[in-house]
């Protein structure tokens, strides 16, 4: 399945030699030379990352863009000529997921895109069950415990091992980290351990 990339640059023939180089590798891409379009676009598809250029046009930055409608759910790589320190700072505020200048590298570019996916994936799998309430979620030291070793591949009786108490136990144990974070799978309660710095 092809992963989706939108493009929002305000210049036209930029954007499409982008396009054209991504849907050379693999990518599903879209353009967005305003604003307005790529709201629309982000309202109609459900993208992997997101090219932002950081000049615009039209009153609005691709830094303000960013921080207003994108909000750190999707993964965004700046691409831009402005490599001052003053715009780096601001660019920094929308948190992008990296900030390439041109002109940019090729086989740059596309590691960064994947780094940016893989690493969103990591960061925000567990969104995407809408039950989870990270501010709900309160685990007990021993809890805590068992999910580092969690983290770290144990098994049960290698858990029970380190830990010094029963396979069973830390079974109960288990179950009772999977209820209180209403984690679906291993995966999904490793990334909200780390987004609760549990580990």
């Amino acid at each position: 399945m092809k992963r989706k990339v939108l493009i929002i640059e305000d210049e036209a023939v930029t954007a499409n030699i982008l396009k054209g180089f991504l849907q050379q590798h693999h990518y599903d891409a879209y353009v967005a030379t305003c604003p307005e379009l790529a709201r629309t676009l982000l309202g109609r598809h459900r993208f992997d990352v997101v090219i932002s250029d950081i000049n615009l046009g039209k009153g609005i930055n691709g830094i303000d863009f960013v921080k207003q409608l994108i909000k750190g759910i999707i993964p965004v790589v700046f691409l831009t000529s402005y490599s001052d320190s003053e715009t780096l700072k601001k660019a920094e505020l929308s948190q992008p997921y990296a900030y390439l200048t041109k002109p940019f590298n090729d086989d740059q570019l596309l590691l960064t895109l994947n780094m940016a996916i893989v690493n969103s994936k990591k960061r925000f799998i567990h969104y995407q069950n809408n039950t989870i309430n990270k501010h709900r979620v309160e685990l007990t030291n021993r809890e805590i415990e068992i999910v580092r070793l969690i983290a770290q591949g144990d098994t049960t009786d290698k858990i029970a091992n380190t830990l010094h108490i029963s396979p069973q136990t830390v079974g109960t144990h288990r179950k009772n980290i999977m209820y209180k974070t209403n984690a679906n799978n291993v995966i999904e309660l490793v990334s909200l351990a780390v987004e609760m710095n549990w580990i």
